[in-house]
């Protein structure tokens, strides 16, 4: 029976003498592949975001230069010039300001996947206060005002707030992309 439990011990020792090395074995290289496997997905990973640096960096410059150039069109100092026409009744001028502001915010709302939430928040705050300083101006005149007298009354209302809504955007977006670049 003593040789019998002597033979076992020795046996399980035995075992053990080569299971526990295999561990070992077995857990440094696993160790050593995970990490190895980590830095190689790091490193691809800092390649796509090259990669994608390289593309996306011109689009995000295409997409503040799209909203500045929406800023100078909503103006509206630059409406009432560009479509005021002889004979226009200021409800009429009224219509194609609030339709001009609305094609050119349209013909860019894709853009604001490039530029910061504060920045396209801006972009919409800056439309409702140019269709509100419209909305003011028109209600200031009497039912047969011209679209000159509008205009007029546009440019008085602007002159009258003391912070310029597409200027003040402008700024805003110079210093965003400087943050960017």
């Amino acid at each position: 029976m003593i040789i019998l439990e002597s033979t076992v011990f020795t046996v399980i020792v035995d075992i053990l003498k080569f299971i526990i090395p295999s561990i070992i074995v077995f857990s440094a290289t696993y160790i050593m592949m995970r990490q190895f496997l980590e830095e190689d997905y790091k490193k691809k990973l800092l390649e796509i975001k090259e990669k994608n640096t390289g593309v996306i960096t011109p689009l995000k410059l295409q997409a503040y230069e799209r909203f500045t150039i929406l800023l100078e069109r909503i103006a509206p100092e630059n409406m009432v010039v560009r479509l005021s026409q002889p004979r226009q009744t200021a409800a009429e001028l009224r219509q194609l300001i609030i339709r001009n502001v609305a094609e050119e915010f349209n013909h860019n709302i894709s853009q604001q996947i490039y530029i910061s939430t504060q920045g396209w928040e801006l972009i919409n705050l800056i439309k409702e206060q140019i269709l509100n300083i419209v909305d003011i101006s028109y209600k200031k005149l009497d039912e047969n005002a011209k679209g000159a007298d509008l205009g007029k009354a546009i440019i008085n209302e602007l002159m009258s707030n003391e912070i310029h809504p597409t200027r003040s955007g402008i700024e805003f977006l110079k210093k965003e992309i400087a943050l960017v670049m």
